[in-house]
């Protein structure tokens, strides 16, 4: 029967009883599929105008054909992620949908299909290669796109994976007239979004896999804001199916959610702004960075090189704006350490995002190991519970949805919306709210602040790596202390390297102490991107290979100068290999000084040498600050730093003393974290106290911008000890005590040796360090940084910072030809088995990478997952990963007081663990980390308390659950007794209100 249109009216008739969204998932009203793909079509269409920056729509305007052209085929895409939904495979699942699309005239074998699950992503994908390939399109082209629709839950499958199941095909995808139906549909789609026919909407060029991952990172997001029962409630009337209908919900959707572009038509800075910004005049390696920027040719890699104190960071984010400016680019994301302090820096970028923008400041999200509390960056953070649920809808995700199993790499199905409740808090059934609200959500703001977990999680093979992608290339990515990467996170920040040089985002690398190793393989890695090459030819950080062996990285000479800029880019357009580097060098702001490095020897080996080094430290610290002083000790470990914590309360006032480490919750650290920046501030305009010791670990390691008059540390490497020196005498202009007016450095936690009989230069023996300091850092480089502190002791004398930075550096991960004679066997046998162990770290990382090496990738999305990486449950699950650590866990800490709960400072929570809404911040400033050893597997003490957890749908409650805040139903808690103990992995721990989490030994031990 014709429609007269020209159109089969049976066949009209079939597709408009298609459904894409259930009732009780589309506001009560069942959904057509349609009308579901028109909203995404329409969101994707807000993301185009909205969130895009201009390089990227620059990029698929000419992947699509021509300016305007890239717009329609997000759209598209967008349109085309759900056609798998018009297969007997999903519409059959459903019994009402079942019913409607029986009645209008189609029909499959119910057992069959209900046997043989076929996910509809998976189906779409097949549909779409099918169906493309009928149209004609260049094989290259339907390679590309297919993948796109598979993974748009966040899971990309090998092409044998996307098949109905082979006792189900024939039904699954369906027969009959089921073909027709689906041509129809996707026909219909490009009529309503105004487009020319299929067989001419064939992109000019086939885009990178990193444009690619971007795309494909767009259209879960349009996605899952379309699948929003608050803002697209369901239309089951074929007449009010409008693009118009679309992309008004879409734009009330966007309006709503807080969703805004950085910049538009942002202005390059002139030569006077940073005197405008900061009321002084840039110091010179900052007016070399911002040279540089304006003068690279194309995008690329900068790496600022300067001692401590030095203004890298304002460096760092004037070259982001400059670079944003010049190529097209929409927001910065700038990472740190793990253990930085996040908050000084988050109010530097809030300050300055608001200075290049009114109202840029507000949109500066922070994600840190203590998730957000600074909650105003986004617009639904206070939203009671049902706004933030309904927010963003089901997509049909779970915890299994579509891991490759190793042996076809076929992702299970992810499910129908009445699938049940997921697993919450795993980054594999990570629902959309959860990853909007979290922090992988936070990656989508314009701004964004965190450590540099949220950039290696994109490198890793888990799940949602688009959708990070899609909130990372838009942008310039500022690292700071990059050095500090270690050897297996570094894989995964080469592969994020390579990524974005593969993208042509622009990247600012600060670092004080970094190697010429590192500098190498960090440039090569993204040239790699850059010019195609599947492997880089560095192997990062204290690699044995020289730099010649480096493709890419043979033209950065070695260390020169104390402060120096240099710049990698991509290639011109047209050519295909980059530009020379740039290297370029300046003065340091900061006048050279003698450091004094001292050694107060300790015994190592035994559990009494802690109490007697205690009682040494103590003592040499009242003599130093008799007049009074400031000073800061890093001890390697949390034990280590409580026992001197104790010791010196006993000999000063206790609100003299202050203890910081990683193991507190984060109410306890961020209050101490900011008593120590206010009281030690380089920048302090009034006195400050007369004395202060702070006792911490590594938290104070890197970003901990204090001023102190002596520093005592622990033995470290020789670029992280020279990153603890920088804590010390940074204002040169303080008045100090008359004992430390010259910058002194007391080395403890390290024995030292007598000469061995029969040495024949009559040096001693190599030194001995503590067992923990050894594992976290190997023992090679500690033996080459105890030898230039000895050296700086004895016969070298003191160090002159800044100018001998790199020299020290070179020296402390060169080679061992100036050690001791009697030290050459042990530093032969440590550099053997550092050597070792980082291999072994760095072919563990690789196995995780985004990109499998030698694996003939192809230059498609398909098969990115296949084996994917194995992410434990929670975000720190995520950071062991990309860390090659055991995990932590983090559990908010209540009190168990009788029958009911309560916080540590007396917040009751009821007999469920009840928290009312406005309360809900200050219970999550009380969350802890606990240590690897003391994270169950299977925590039978943590679990969420029982008003927490989300309450299971019930028969005859479709589609309804408890109002449950979001915030906490993915959190355990740590349940103490009221003298604040609880046993884990059977030792006895206490969170003390002074010393943070306690071990108080084995359960029934003495």
């Amino acid at each position: 029967m014709d429609g007269g249109d020209g159109r089969d009216g049976d066949i009209e008739r079939m597709m408009w009883a298609l459904r894409g969204k259930t009732a009780c998932h589309a506001g009560g009203t069942e959904n057509l599929l349609l009308s579901h793909l028109l909203d995404t079509a329409a969101v994707a269409e807000r993301v185009w105008e909205d969130f895009l920056a201009r390089a990227t729509r620059d990029l698929l305007d000419r992947t699509a054909g021509g300016p305007g052209r890239g717009r329609e085929l997000l759209m598209w895409l967008g349109a085309l992620h759900d056609l798998g939904k018009a297969t007997p495979a999903w519409q059959g699942k459903h019994p009402s949908v079942a019913k409607a699309v029986r009645e209008a005239g189609l029909s499959w074998h119910e057992p069959t299909v209900g046997r043989y699950g076929w996910s509809h992503q998976h189906a779409g994908a097949h549909l779409v290669k099918r169906f493309l390939a009928e149209a004609r399109w260049p094989a290259e082209h339907v390679a590309w796109v297919w993948p796109l629709v598979a993974g748009h839950h966040g899971f990309f499958p090998l092409a044998s994976a996307i098949k109905p199941p082979p006792p189900a095909r024939g039904q699954a995808e369906g027969g009959g007239r089921w073909p027709e139906v689906q041509r129809a549909l996707l026909r219909r789609v490009g009529e309503l979004l105004g487009l020319e026919r299929v067989e001419r909407l064939v992109p000019s060029e086939v885009p990178s896999r990193a444009l690619q991952l971007h795309l494909a990172g767009l259209v879960a997001m349009a996605d899952q804001m379309a699948s929003s029962p608050r803002y697209f409630k369901g239309v089951d009337d074929p007449a009010k199916v409008t693009l118009r209908g679309a992309r008004e919900r879409a734009a009330t959707a966007w309006r709503e959610l807080g969703r805004r572009r950085a910049w538009e038509d942002l202005p390059v800075p002139d030569d006077d702004v940073f005197e405008r910004r900061y009321g002084e005049p840039p110091r010179p390696v900052q007016r070399l960075a911002t040279e540089v920027a304006r003068t690279m040719p194309a995008p690329g890699v900068l790496i600022v090189e300067a001692p401590m104190g030095e203004g890298k960071t304002r460096a760092g984010l004037l070259t982001a704006e400059i670079m944003a400016a010049r190529f097209g680019f929409d927001g910065v994301f700038v990472g740190m350490p793990r253990w930085a302090t996040a908050d000084p820096l988050f109010r530097e970028v809030k300050e300055w995002a608001q200075a290049t923008g009114e109202g840029l400041g507000a949109q500066v999200a922070l994600l840190h190991l203590w998730h957000n509390f600074a909650p105003e960056w986004t617009a639904l953070h206070h939203a009671t519970a049902a706004q933030r649920a309904a927010a963003l809808g089901d997509c049909g995700e779970r915890a299994d949805a579509g891991r490759g199993d190793g042996r076809a790499g076929r992702a299970r199905d992810g499910g129908g919306e009445e699938d049940g409740d997921r697993a919450e808090g795993d980054d594999g059934g990570q629902s959309p709210a959860d990853f909007f609200f979290g922090t992988g959500r936070g990656l989508l703001c314009p701004f964004v602040v965190s450590s540099y977990d949220e950039l290696l999680y994109a490198a890793a093979r888990g799940n949602w790596a688009s959708m990070r992608m899609a909130g990372l290339l838009g942008k310039v990515v500022v690292l700071d202390e990059v050095h500090a990467t270690d050897v297996h996170g570094s894989q995964f920040l080469q592969e994020a390297l390579r990524w974005l040089g593969q993208a042509r985002v622009p990247v600012v690398l600060l670092s004080a102490t970094l190697a010429a190793e590192q500098r190498r393989g960090l440039a090569d890695a993204y040239l790699a991107g850059a010019t195609g090459r599947e492997e880089p030819g560095g192997e990062g950080f204290g690699s044995e290979r020289s730099g010649s062996e480096a493709p890419g990285g043979e033209g950065l000479p070695g260390p020169a100068g104390c402060a120096r800029v240099t710049a990698v880019h991509a290639p011109l357009d047209g050519e295909a290999a980059p530009g020379s580097p740039t290297v370029r060098i300046c003065d340091s702001f900061l006048a050279d000084r003698a450091y004094t490095v001292d050694v107060l020897p300790e015994d190592v080996a035994t559990e009494t040498g802690v109490e007697a080094a205690d009682a040494a430290l103590t003592a040499r610290l009242a003599e130093e600050l008799a007049d009074g002083g400031r000073v800061l000790v890093i001890r390697d470990t949390r034990e280590r730093a409580q026992s001197l914590y104790r010791s010196l309360r006993e000999r000063f006032d206790p609100d003299e003393v202050v203890l910081l480490h990683e193991h507190m919750t984060a109410r306890d650290r961020a209050l101490r974290t900011d008593l120590c920046l206010r009281a030690l501030s380089p920048r302090a305009t009034g006195e400050g106290p007369h004395r202060l010791l702070v006792v911490a670990t590594r938290v104070a390691e890197e970003a901990f911008d204090v001023d102190v008059d002596l520093l005592v540390t622990d033995p470290a490497p020789i670029d992280l000890l020279l990153q603890r020196i920088g804590r010390l005498h940074r204002d040169p202009r303080r008045v100090r005590p008359a004992r430390l007016r010259a910058p002194r450095v007391l080395v403890t936690g390290m024995s030292t040796a007598d000469a061995p009989e029969g040495t024949a230069d009559g040096s001693p023996g190599p030194p001995g360090f503590l067992p923990a300091c050894e594992e976290r850092y190997g023992r090679h480089p500690l033996l080459m940084a105890a030898h230039l502190v000895l050296a700086a002791h004895g016969a070298d004398g003191p160090w002159t910072l800044p100018r001998r930075i790199p020299d020290l550096v070179a020296a402390g991960y060169g080679d061992a030809s100036g050690l001791p004679t009697a030290w050459r066997p042990a530093e032969e046998a440590a550099r053997r088995q550092w050597r070792d162990v980082r291999r072994k770290r760095a072919d563990q990382a690789r196995r995780l990478l985004l990109s499998r090496r030698g694996g003939d990738e192809g230059g498609t999305l398909a098969g990115l997952h296949y084996v994917a990486a194995p992410v434990l449950r929670g975000g720190r699950g995520l950071s062991a990963l990309v860390r090659g650590e055991r995990p932590p866990s983090e559990a908010v800490v209540v009190v168990r007081d009788g029958g009911a709960y309560r916080t540590m400072e007396g917040m009751p929570l009821g007999t469920d663990g009840h928290v009312p809404p406005d309360r809900i911040d200050d219970l999550l400033t009380h969350t802890l980390e606990l240590p690897a050893e003391y994270a169950p597997l299977h925590p039978a003490v943590l679990h969420p308390l029982p008003a927490w957890r989300k309450r299971k749908k019930e028969r005859g409650e479709r589609g309804k659950t408890a109002e449950v805040e979001p915030r906490l139903s993915i959190r355990r808690a740590l349940v103490l007794d009221v003298r604040h103990r609880v046993v884990l992995q059977g030792r006895r721990l206490r969170y003390d209100a002074e010393l943070g989490l306690v071990d108080e030994g084995a359960v029934g031990g003495p």
